[in-house]
C-alpha cells in the first residue's frame, strides 16, 4: 500500500482509488442576498411553492425558515392581525358563530321549559316571602 497524505483541512477531499490520491472540491463561495431579495424569494415561495423556489435559488429549508421568521416578524408589526384574515377564515368564523348562537338559544328554551314544568308541579316555586 502506498502512503496517502491527508487532504488539507481547507478543502474537501474524496478518495480516488484509481490514482491513489484525493479529488478536491472547493466549497461554493457564500452568497449574500439583500433584504429586498430575501423578501422577494419569500413572496415567490408563497405564490409558487416553497420546494420549487428553494431548488431554483439553491437554498436550504433552514435558511428559508430563518428568513421567514425574521421577515414575518417585521410584516406583523406593520399589518394588524384582523386585516390578515382571509375571506374563508371570516366565513368559517361566521358559521361557527351562528352555530353557537343556536346552541345558546336551545339551552335557553330548555331552561324556560324546565322552569314552567317545575312551576306546574310546585306552585310555590320562585315566590319570595
Amino acid at each position: 500500500r502506498a502512503f496517502r497524505p491527508a487532504p488539507p483541512r481547507s478543502k474537501i477531499g474524496i478518495p480516488n482509488p484509481s490514482t491513489n490520491s484525493y479529488i478536491f472540491m472547493m466549497p461554493n463561495p457564500r452568497r449574500k442576498f439583500t433584504d429586498d431579495q430575501k423578501m422577494g424569494i419569500l413572496e415567490q415561495a408563497g405564490k409558487e411553492g416553497v420546494t420549487s423556489v428553494l431548488h431554483q435559488h439553491r437554498l436550504s429549508y433552514s435558511v428559508f425558515a430563518r428568513w421567514k421568521k425574521r421577515f414575518m416578524k417585521i410584516d406583523t408589526n406593520i399589518q394588524e392581525a384582523p386585516a390578515n384574515r382571509t375571506r374563508t377564515e371570516l366565513k368559517h368564523l361566521q358559521e361557527e358563530n351562528i352555530r353557537l348562537k343556536k346552541i345558546i338559544a336551545d339551552q335557553a328554551l330548555e331552561l324556560q321549559w324546565k322552569e314552567e314544568e317545575i312551576k306546574k308541579y310546585n306552585p310555590g316555586y320562585g315566590k319570595r316571602g
